[in-house]
């Protein structure tokens, strides 16, 4: 995700405030310590410009 991120030229200050959660929910949700809503994964895929494939790999890989 934080290639991605950086891939994108985004701040996780402006995907947190897209995502309308606060920049501290953003970090805990990307180091793991809380799952990502459905709603917020649709929000990354459009802001990030995320594959099928990516999207998989990132919030649904079990490894």
């Amino acid at each position: 995700m934080r290639a991605a991120i950086a891939r994108a030229g985004k701040t996780y200050r402006g995907l947190a405030k897209s995502l309308g959660i606060s920049e501290q929910a953003f970090y805990n949700k990307l180091n793991g310590e809380s799952d990502f809503k459905a709603s917020e994964i649709k929000v990354l895929r459009g802001e990030l410009n995320l594959t099928s494939e990516e999207i998989n790999y990132i919030f649904f890989n079990d490894a």
